[in-house]
């Protein structure tokens, strides 16, 4: 990937006619090394609920140098460290959109950055009393990473025996890989009970094939709800409420 994108960004100024500026004179030490820094990345998470792939918008702050003249880039987007898409940076501007398939990929963690970047900057001479052109090609490592998790959906059911109710939940997630929701085994989900105007956490319990299931002494009627938090791959869900 690495000289790929170096080659790509060279073609690119071959094209434009700047390597010809190239001067055979050396850069003195004073002379930018990374004439353009990338600060930071903008990129959203999303939550799927179809398997259909997403253009996500990227952006990213820069910082140059006194001696910056202009700059290309190719900016990974990778899953689990394998590239699934490139970016393209010119200038000091980055506004590109990164095609995520996560029918292909997954869901889950992604992640913008490293930038391979070939950059111009001009220096002083002293020798001939003038200006002059030179490149630096380098690796930029600031990154971001960004989520792609499946939508969810919960339900709970109650039922009641004597002074005795059973809380039964169950949940799903949209799989991109298998075009349909499938069993979630939501982590930390939280069997709640209403008491006056607040939630009261009964007991909290990881799913497994999807359900979850809990028994509680209670001989008054009461509003019980699960809820389940964010995952790295999967959205929140809480049930709807159910009285017993």
């Amino acid at each position: 990937m690495r000289k790929t994108a170096l080659s790509r960004a060279m073609g690119a100024l071959a094209t434009m006619g700047l390597v010809g500026a190239l001067t055979v004179a050396a850069a003195p030490a004073q002379a930018s090394e990374r004439p353009i820094d990338i600060t930071g990345y903008s990129v959203s998470s999303i939550t799927v609920g179809d398997s259909s792939c997403r253009n996500i918008p990227v952006s990213a702050s820069t910082k140059i140098k006194g001696d910056y003249v202009d700059s290309y880039g190719i900016i990974d987007v990778t899953r689990n460290g394998g590239v699934v898409d490139a970016l393209w940076m010119e200038g000091r501007r980055v506004s590109d959109r990164a095609s995520v398939c996560p029918s292909l990929y997954g869901l889950g963690a992604y992640k913008v950055g490293p930038a391979d970047i070939f950059a111009e900057y001009d220096y002083w001479d002293s020798y001939f009393g003038e200006y002059f052109s030179d490149y630096s090609d380098y690796t930029d490592y600031s990154s971001k990473t960004f989520y792609v998790r499946g939508k969810t959906k919960s339900t709970l059911k109650a039922t009641r025996s004597c002074s005795k109710v059973t809380l039964t939940a169950t949940a799903q997630v949209y799989s991109p890989e298998k075009y349909r929701y499938a069993q979630y085994n939501g982590k930390k989900a939280k069997f709640q009970v209403k008491s006056g105007n607040t939630w009261k956490t009964l007991k909290t319990v990881d799913l497994k094939k999807g359900t979850a299931k809990i028994t509680v002494k209670q001989p008054k009627k009461k509003s019980y709800r699960l809820t389940i938090p964010t995952a790295t791959w999967a959205a929140p869900t809480t049930t709807k409420t159910v009285t017993k």
